[in-house]
């Protein structure tokens, strides 16, 4: 066990049993510990005893976390802190790393030894760069003072040398490397026989790196012995197996010779573990910009919904009262399957959203890819060779098998034209995968954390995509086909899809070689959660004199409802205030048997209003209508005793049907 007792650890967090705890458990390993119980009384505790490390909560009243690692880096920029938060946001992950955080630990700490090997790994390299800053200093006023003497000391000198605790080489002015001690050794992977005398020092740098150190060389040759103060440079370091490191090279002169003593520090952690939060900040990113293209879609969708259900709802009604052979008829039916079209479109504009609607339930993935595989093998061409490596034993999701279908399809087709011309593979693969804590850090955006996961993989060995090209596919609205051939929603819509759904999606592409787009969706163990779905095997049928109330602001959705439904022989009230639809209610609820209302409206929205009218009589059936469902889902209109949700565009024909289910119901229960 290593010895901690010179180890002083300050921890500030206002949850005093956490203090405890962790001091507890540091304590059970020899540390020092201090502990404040807020931002304030933290600076206080670090003035006054000066410890190793802090330990930092960010959530904290008075001083937040952020401000206190603001002013204790102001005071000891070389502090080691560690920032230990329940927040997850990855916003305040970012600002506490800019602000110069070592390490960041979620709350609850469910293993101890994580926070364990943090602050060990913090500490040594605190450590390490004091020593090496120590030791550059020391070797420097070595050398200077002792020029001299050193021939008649070489052997300690190599003493020293070798026990600096960083990697350290002498240079000659050919670049020669002469001496080394064991760290670089360790460091470079070699045997010391294999690089003393043999090795210059640009074997071991990146080429881009080569130039800079040389010009520094350079420039220390003419400076007088008090201005050559040691450098710092950031490299690429390869080993002898040709792996990269990231090491900080000191590099100082030795007076009265023309040699040169380089210090290096392996950062190599640090840098990975910066890419990986820069990793981060690119998914914060871009799931910030997915969102407020999702708030814009929503909203637009939400008014074409309501522009095209009076469309869709009087063209219904003039296919209704013509003659089928007849061009009024049929340049209705076109009206109709424009606004259909139209419709469809803005399902897909809404699915940006995640609020967006969907019967999401238990299914397995491998009866909805071997459905699209069958579709395609019978309708690209033969050029295309289609291969099925998709596992029939593969653990349940929960998502909508539409949307599912939707983005199989889309990732099919995508192939299929990057290879319309040339012919080649389309590799439609899926398997259960088991993904490690590790594995994790490639996959910032699911949520649900290491585990069992459906894998589904579409590759190609089409034409590929150039690095800018891959970094923008999934952007809406983004297409690289010709005009007339791709809106650009497709790869947005499978994006949205696959977030809705707790998964994650990711594309490896080079021009020329094909692409392969992964996506990874949570694996459900067992059958439970499965939505049983109501199935009205019949048609919907005409009114028999029941009494409607029908609620919507926009004036031509109400009076096209009110037109449609009296042609079927309902009666209608129509309402365009909901002030005034709820004071006719309460004087005339006795005859109303049933309520259509729309949800966006000024005064009282429909969730509201319902609740209002329910109050009044609690057995009336509501249909609650929208454009769009952001903020809306299953539980608040359960809870509020509504009994139908719908999404518009409505047409009379579909509003019938659901008005006769509850009607049925309704009589059903009076009985």
């Amino acid at each position: 066990m290593e010895d901690n007792s010179k180890y002083t650890i300050l921890t500030i967090d206002d949850e005093s049993y956490i203090r405890q705890s962790i001091k507890s458990y540091l304590e059970d390993y020899g540390f020092i510990v201090f502990e404040a119980e807020n931002g304030k009384k933290g600076i206080e505790v670090f003035d006054a005893q000066s410890p190793d490390l802090v330990l930092l909560d960010l959530r904290m009243p008075e001083m937040d976390g952020l401000k206190v690692l603001e002013v204790l880096k102001a005071r000891d920029p070389d502090i080691p802190l560690v920032v230990a938060s329940g927040t997850g946001n990855i916003t305040s992950v970012v600002e506490a790393l800019r602000l110069g955080a070592n390490d960041y630990i979620l709350k609850p700490i469910e293993d101890m030894t994580v926070l364990y090997h943090s602050i060990q790994k913090c500490l040594k390299e605190s450590q390490l760069k004091k020593e090496n800053k120590a030791y550059q200093e020391q070797l420097e006023e070595l050398v200077k003072e002792r020029t001299r003497a050193l021939r008649q000391s070489e052997q300690s000198y190599k003493a020293v040398f070798e026990c600096s605790g960083t990697a350290a080489i002498i240079l000659e002015a050919d670049g020669t490397i002469s001496m080394v001690n064991s760290k670089f050794t360790e460091l470079a992977g070699m045997e010391r026989r294999e690089i003393e005398g043999k090795k210059n020092w640009v074997e071991f740098v990146a080429v881009k790196d080569i130039d800079v150190i040389r010009n520094h060389i350079r420039v220390r040759k003419h400076l007088d012995s008090g201005q050559d103060t040691p450098m710092q440079y950031e490299v690429q370091f390869f080993d002898k197996e040709g792996n990269i490191k990231y090491v900080y090279a000191s590099i100082g002169s030795i007076p009265g010779t023309d040699r040169q003593v380089v210090s290096l520090l392996d950062i190599t952690e640090k840098k990975w573990a910066e890419k990986r939060w820069q990793s981060l900040e690119k998914q914060l990113r871009k799931s910030q910009k997915m969102e407020a293209i999702g708030t814009l879609a929503g909203g637009i969708a939400h008014d074409l919904n309501n522009i095209l259900s009076p469309i869709l709802g009087y063209s219904d009604m003039i296919m209704r009262t013509s003659d089928p052979e007849g061009s009024l008829y049929q340049k209705s039916e076109k009206i109709q399957k424009a606004a259909l079209r139209a419709a469809d479109l803005v399902s897909q504009v809404l699915s940006f959203n995640r609020g967006g609607a969907t019967e999401k339930r238990l299914i397995r993935l491998h009866p909805v890819a071997r459905e699209v595989v069958k579709l395609l093998r019978g309708s690209i061409p033969s050029t295309i060779r289609i291969i099925d490596r998709i596992d029939r034993n593969c653990r349940s999701v929960y998502a909508d098998p539409t949307q599912i279908h939707q983005v199989i399809m889309n990732l099919c087709t995508n192939a299929y034209h990057a290879m319309e011309e040339t012919g080649g593979e389309l590799i439609v693969g899926l398997e259960q995968k088991i993904l490690s804590r590790t594995e994790m850090m490639e996959y910032p955006n699911l949520s649900r954390g290491e585990g069992g996961y459906i894998m589904l993989e579409v590759s190609d060995t089409g034409c590929g995509m150039a690095e800018d090209v891959v970094e923008r596919i999934f952007d809406p609205y983004f297409t690289t086909k010709e005009e007339g051939k791709g809106t650009g929603l497709g790869l947005a819509t499978v994006y949205s899809i696959v977030q809705s759904c707790g998964g994650d999606i990711r594309v490896k592409s080079r021009y020329g070689k094909g692409a392969c787009f992964t996506v990874l969706l949570p694996a459900v163990h067992g059958e439970e959660g499965i939505e049983k779905k109501d199935i009205d095997p019949g048609r919907h049928m005409a009114g028999r004199g029941e009494r409607l109330l029908v609620v919507d602001d926009d004036p031509d959705i109400a009076l096209m409802c009110k037109e449609g439904f009296k042609m079927i022989g309902y009666h209608v009230d129509v309402f365009f205030s909901s002030t005034e639809a709820l004071a006719f209610f309460r004087e005339n609820h006795g005859g109303i048997d049933l309520v259509v209302t729309d949800q966006t409206m000024p005064e009282i929205t429909g969730i509201e209003l319902a609740k209002s009218m329910l109050k009044i009589k609690n057995d009336v059936p509501i249909i609650l209508c929208s454009g769009y469902t952001g903020g809306i889902h299953k539980t608040m209109v359960k809870k509020a005793g509504i009994k139908r949700f719908v999404m518009k565009p409505v047409t009379v024909e579909s509003l019938s049907r659901e008005i006769q289910l509850l009607l049925k119901k309704s009589s059903q229960s009076a009985v």
